[in-house]
């Protein structure tokens, strides 16, 4: 399995904290959003992380350079940053950005999510269809991305602004490699009729419309955070400081 880890954004909404650096070199609780992900990435042991870069991008390059050699699980992953030039556009076109680098199965991340470690043991095992992962224990606002499910547990509906629905979508995807086919398809129609402003999240929304909705597998339990205002990371830094992620 590969991993393909979105990190180009402006990361706006963080005000001030976004000035000089980009939302992935953002600082919580000790270490950059960044490797939090790729150290979650390492418990899956996947066979590469594609680390899409665009706003900032010298300096992602130059502090992952600095983690290869300074973060030891940094040191033995197989990672590659990709530039994504158009990265004021949305984050499917950062996802298209490393898509003739992946020629197997692969799990989607966002950079501004930090997962506790026990939810690897949730994520890692082989999935037969194109996966969402999601959540049933948090109380959902306007900004979180909401699912309906089908009485068989696949997505029905996935949007920000469902009134009715029953879990979260916690930023995570995974797609088997038999399902390739059909979910490059399915991006290119969506970007072909909707432009390039869209979120990968429309891929989830346009399969579910079909025959193969896609499957849901739910992580609820340890929690996880997301980072996407100064209120959200300061919330984060004091959880993590709370519970470190090594004890959850």
């Amino acid at each position: 399995m590969q991993v393909v880890l979105l990190a180009a954004g402006l990361g706006s909404r963080l005000g001030a904290l976004t000035k000089d650096i980009p939302k992935a070199l953002i600082n919580v609780a000790g270490k950059p959003l960044m490797f939090h992900a790729l150290e979650f990435a390492a418990r899956l042991r996947p066979a590469q992380i594609l680390v899409v870069g665009g706003y900032g991008f010298p300096l992602v390059a130059r502090a992952l350079d600095q983690g290869r050699t300074t973060n030891p699980v940094l040191a033995g992953l197989a990672i590659e940053l990709v530039e994504n030039t158009s990265f004021r556009d949305g984050n499917l076109i950062s996802l298209l950005t490393a898509r003739s680098r992946l020629s197997e199965g692969f799990l989607l991340l966002n950079v501004d999510h930090i997962y506790r470690p026990s939810i690897a043991t949730v994520v890692a095992p082989e999935v037969a269809e194109v996966t969402a992962f999601i959540d049933t224990d948090r109380s959902l606002g306007a900004d979180d991305m909401k699912v309906e499910r089908r009485p068989d547990g696949s997505v029905r509906r996935i949007a920000k602004t469902l009134t009715k629905f029953d879990c979260g979508y916690v930023g995570m995807t995974r797609v088997p490699p038999s399902a390739l086919p059909r979910y490059w398809q399915t991006a290119d129609t969506a970007l072909a009729e909707e432009g390039r402003a869209i979120h990968v999240e429309r891929i989830l929304a346009r399969l579910a419309e079909g025959d193969s909705a896609p499957l849901c597998r739910d992580i609820s339990g340890p929690g996880w955070l997301e980072v996407d205002t100064a209120e959200e990371r300061a919330a984060a830094e004091q959880a993590l400081l709370a519970t470190p992620l090594g004890n959850a």
